[in-house]
C-alpha cells in the first residue's frame, strides 16, 4: 500500500490556508483563535508538522467549516 501520508498533510495545509484565506483570518488570528503557536500554525500549513485531530477540529470550529472539508472531503447533505 502506498504512503500518502505526505500528500495527506499537504492537503490539509493547503485546505487550511484556502478556508483561512476565504474567512479573510490572518493566520496569526486563526493560530490564535485555535489554542496553536503561529509558527506551529505555519508549519502545518506547509505540511512541515503533523496536526492533532483534536486541533483540526479546533482549526475547523475557528473556520465554521466541518472538519471533512480540510481532509478534502465534502460535507454530507442532509
Amino acid at each position: 500500500m502506498k504512503n500518502d501520508y505526505p500528500e495527506l498533510l499537504r492537503k490539509v495545509g493547503d485546505n487550511i490556508r484556502k478556508y483561512r484565506k476565504e474567512k479573510n483570518i490572518s493566520q496569526e488570528t486563526l493560530a490564535h483563535l485555535s489554542d496553536i503557536d503561529r509558527t506551529y500554525m505555519s508549519y502545518i500549513e506547509n505540511a512541515k508538522h503533523n496536526v492533532s485531530l483534536m486541533k483540526l477540529c479546533d482549526i475547523a470550529n475557528v473556520l465554521d467549516i466541518d472538519v471533512r472539508e480540510l481532509l478534502g472531503r465534502e460535507k454530507e447533505q442532509p
